[in-house]
């Protein structure tokens, strides 16, 4: 069958469905990954065929992403519609800041001739030229409206943890959340696009007839979407291994990073002189993925190896400890390697991976702001010595291994298209 992948154009957005992409070829699938143009030369350097969604002058710069961001008091009236509290801020804040901006910027017109959506026009055309049986898409809901146009069964992936479905939830529990001047928000986002093309906002166009999820379990949040869980595979990138990386390190490694998409939205300059100045004299060798942006000013230790970027599927196996900013991806990818891990409390997504890691005795974490270059090296050298959290490590590496493999999930979707036909 014809498998279609769209996918929101970030790098973090794309590494996580490679392997299940690469599961379905050795199924003896086409596939076909669909996104932004911005995204291209990422899609085809992992080895798969890419389609653009239009064109760098049709479709909106992703540079311009917060500008759909909703204004801060539109955004403060729906939390007091949506009842949220302490234990919500956190999901509230990464739906109506980051998923309802990122799925918005491709479903508006904006300032296209004749009402076009290009974000969903295009796929639309895409879908009726290529033919795809199933669709998979993520943050991207006019995918789904392509699969029904075309007849497609279709499934939504998750990179992390499913704020949009969690928002929805919401939404229904407390009746419609009447108060709120207009229609949930998610829904409100893709209604046009969908009405443009003759779709029914409902469930299943907003999360899929069923939802990929890679999200540990336990780190869950409720939703209405149908879930099915599927471990995710470190894939971080296609790359020659280094002739540095081929030795067994004569000394402890440690790998420090910010995340991909952090070093393109925030740079912390004082994070990454902290960081710095924590590993500096210690007798350990310290691979750090800071891009220039980043090192500017900054003076880098004798024992730092500063490199933009080295996959971490061939960095990690070789690391005693991993120190990171708490990103489902960095997560993940030191479980999958049972490295131990320091994580940043303030984090976007560490209020959600640390306490996981930290409860598995896997991990520490650490506050810049408010704690030492000292204290922060004391952490980090009890991870070194201490053999606890090696042993936590493999105990989450072990759970991780509990989940299906992007392998064993191909069926599940192939018996999902098998009956999507049968009731089409």
């Amino acid at each position: 069958m014809r498998v279609l992948f769209v996918v929101w154009p970030m790098a973090a957005h794309l590494y996580p469905i490679v392997p299940l992409a690469r599961a379905f070829q050795a199924a003896g699938h086409e596939t076909r990954v669909a996104s932004h143009p911005a995204l291209l030369d990422e899609i085809t350097g992992a080895g798969l065929t890419a389609v653009s969604v239009g064109t760098p002058d049709t479709m909106p710069p992703l540079s311009e992403v917060g500008d759909y961001v909703l204004p801060e008091e539109e955004r403060n009236r729906l939390a007091k519609a949506f009842d949220v509290t302490g234990a919500d801020e956190h999901a509230w804040f990464m739906f109506s800041y980051f998923a309802l901006a990122g799925t918005r910027i491709f479903h508006s017109p904006g300032g296209a001739p004749g009402g076009a959506i290009p974000g969903t026009d295009h796929l639309v055309d895409i879908a009726q030229a290529w033919g795809p049986d199933l669709v998979l898409w993520d943050m991207w809901p006019a995918a789904a409206v392509a699969a029904r146009v075309t007849g497609a069964a279709h499934a939504r992936y998750l990179w992390g943890p499913d704020y949009c479905g969690w928002a929805r939830q919401r939404y229904r529990k407390l009746g419609g959340a009447e108060g709120t001047g207009h229609q949930e928000p998610l829904a409100e986002a893709v209604t046009e696009a969908a009405r443009r093309h003759g779709v029914t906002v409902d469930d299943e166009l907003l999360l899929g007839q069923v939802t990929l999820d890679p999200t540990p379990p336990v780190l869950r949040l409720a939703t209405p979407a149908p879930a099915v869980s599927m471990r995710r595979l470190p894939y971080t990138g296609a790359d020659a291994v280094p002739d540095w990386l081929h030795a067994r390190p004569g000394r402890p490694r440690v790998a420090v990073t910010l995340g991909m998409s952090g070093r393109e939205y925030a740079t912390d300059g004082a994070l990454v002189a902290k960081l710095l100045k924590m590993v500096d004299g210690l007798d350990i060798e310290v691979v750090a993925t800071f891009n220039d942006v980043q090192l500017a000013g900054q003076r880098v230790p004798d024992n730092v190896r500063a490199l933009d970027y080295v996959p971490f599927n061939q960095l990690l196996p070789t690391c005693s400890a991993v120190v990171h900013h708490g990103g489902s991806g960095t997560v993940m990818a030191a479980v999958a390697h049972r490295v131990p891990q320091l994580i940043v409390e303030k984090g976007l997504e560490s209020a959600t991976y640390a306490p996981y890691v930290m409860r598995h005795g896997a991990g520490l974490t650490f506050d810049h702001e408010r704690q030492s270059a000292e204290v922060m090296r004391d952490r980090l050298l009890r991870l070194l010595h201490e053999p606890s959290f090696r042993t936590g490590a493999q105990a989450l590496h072990a759970e991780w291994l509990t989940m299906p493999s992007p392998r064993e999930v191909v069926p599940v979707l192939e018996e999902l298209t098998r009956h999507h036909r049968l009731r089409v």
